[in-house]
């Protein structure tokens, strides 16, 4: 180890036999079980709210748990201030996003967590150091809306080019058709209630893992049977589980060529443990037809150097592209 992730490490009660390195961390292999320390980019006043949730969760539905260090806070920090919190790993197979079976037991799971992860806004303030942390509610529409200013902004751009590249004149090509949808839905999407949902959100005390991809979902077995562990929940969110729901659908079904019978079976693995109520079913609609994977591309160019653009965002929009009709059909049936 290095004298930064030495001096991090020492401020934890724990007897390191080896560590060795993981995706963006350091495990550790401790006479109280395997640890996993990482760098921590959030706000501190989260951490408290984060363990009490990671705490409802057990048995067959498992997460890494923070520990806490000698002083007993949730983070410490290393020679050069940058924060590091440590949690307990959960240990299994990565889901695939190959696998059928393994995706709906994302989903199923999902679901579970959701159901986790209603606390009333009466019990958080109970717990010490909890409600001294208000968490906010960003409402989809105002996202929505910044994007879709920014790809008229791009759109502006692309038209004053007098010299354009072969990139460029395709990107061209098939703005209208995706900025027109983005406006459209982003009017559809604002004359939601802001206030409805911002209420909806904290009369339930609902929070969401914020980052629900099939790499942050593993399946492992112990000695009380199989469990899911769903991990890294340091980006959760105060907000609905359509939120979780919504990113991992649209991730699935791109790879799956918006399959219709993929995309049943992710609903109905995730219903059937908890319905999508109104103001969670629309809102996941208007999420699922918003051009986002568009707006992803141009938001990637206009930041990057334009002389030169990787094959990738071309293969991309192609992709996108090719993709729309089957999309359009699988909306229009499920949605």
């Amino acid at each position: 180890m290095n004298d930064k992730a030495t001096s991090v490490l020492e401020q934890y009660d724990m007897t390191i036999n080896r560590t060795f390195k993981g995706r963006g961390t350091i495990i550790c292999d401790t006479e109280k079980g395997m640890r996993v320390l990482k760098e921590y980019k959030g706000r501190t006043e989260k951490l408290e709210l984060l363990l009490q949730l990671q705490s409802r969760l057990g048995d067959n539905l498992r997460t890494d748990t923070l520990i806490r260090n000698k002083e007993g806070g949730l983070y410490v920090r290393d020679i050069d201030n940058s924060i590091y919190i440590l949690e307990e790993q959960v240990e299994g197979k990565e889901c695939s996003y190959k696998s059928e079976e393994d995706i709906v037991k994302a989903c199923s799971a999902m679901a579970k967590l959701h159901l986790k992860f209603m606390l009333p806004a009466s019990h958080v303030a109970a717990q010490e150091g909890v409600g001294q942390y208000n968490m906010p509610v960003f409402f989809y529409a105002n996202e929505m809306e910044k994007h879709t200013i920014e790809c008229k902004r791009v759109r502006n751009y692309l038209r004053k080019l007098k010299n354009k590249s072969d990139f460029e004149r395709a990107l061209l090509k098939e703005y209208d058709y995706f900025l027109d949808r983005a406006v459209a839905v982003t009017k559809r999407a604002k004359e939601e209630s802001e206030a409805e949902y911002e209420a909806y959100v904290h009369s339930n005390g609902m929070y969401c893992h914020g980052d629900y991809q099939y790499h942050n979902v593993i399946f492992g077995k112990g000695s009380g049977g199989a469990y899911t562990g769903i991990i890294n929940l340091e980006h959760f969110a105060h907000d609905i589980g359509a939120r979780d729901f919504y990113l991992l659908f649209r991730k699935i079904s791109e790879k799956s060529d918006w399959s219709i019978e993929m995309a049943q079976n992710m609903l109905d693995a995730y219903q059937n443990r908890r319905a999508f109520p109104p103001i969670e079913w629309r809102s996941l609609c208007l999420r699922l037809e918003y051009p986002e994977k568009f707006w992803k591309i141009i938001n990637f160019y206009y930041n990057s150097r334009k002389s030169w653009m990787p094959n990738r965002n071309y293969e991309k929009l192609e992709g996108l592209v090719r993709q729309e009709k089957n999309k359009e059909k699988l909306l229009n049936k499920l949605f």
